[in-house]
């Protein structure tokens, strides 16, 4: 059987449908075992570990192509910004309420959940913009 570009199409269809499957299994896992059989991060650091690495992996990825942020969804630059502010907010807000599930109302580690996880997006997502901006100026802009 010879190499043509729809079977080429369909084995990349398979691999990105298996991986999606296997990063959201392994993050169901992890979910699973912290909220459900109440596991500590230490007990369950080699999934977590796998799925983190695989998840940065495909993150910078995309921003080394230069693909947005926002994708699929085509923001213009100020949208962008506001998007890439706003989600670490609610990253920040989510991680404070599962603190408050899971510990109960104690103001220091809902507020430390919240700035560790509201800085660690932060930080990754002004990473992924600017990797992509520098992307833009060098094959973008450099072919004006």
């Amino acid at each position: 059987m010879m190499n043509d570009e729809r079977v080429m199409a369909d084995v990349k269809v398979a691999k990105s449908v298996s991986y999606i499957i296997f990063w959201f299994g392994i993050f169901a896992v992890l979910l699973y075992r912290w909220f459900v059989l109440h596991q500590t991060l230490m007990d369950t650091l080699d999934f977590f570990l796998v799925w983190l690495s695989a998840s940065l992996a495909q993150f910078f990825i995309l921003a080394a192509k230069g693909i947005p942020i926002t994708y699929p969804v085509t923001l213009k630059r100020k949208g962008q910004q506001f998007y890439v502010f706003l989600v670490p907010l609610l990253t920040g807000v989510l991680t404070s309420l599962l603190v408050f599930i899971r510990v109960g109302l104690d103001l220091r580690r809902m507020l430390g959940g919240f700035a560790g996880s509201f800085l660690a997006t932060l930080f990754l997502f002004v990473a992924y913009w600017l990797i992509v901006q520098a992307w833009e100026k060098k094959y973008v802009e450099g072919n004006d």
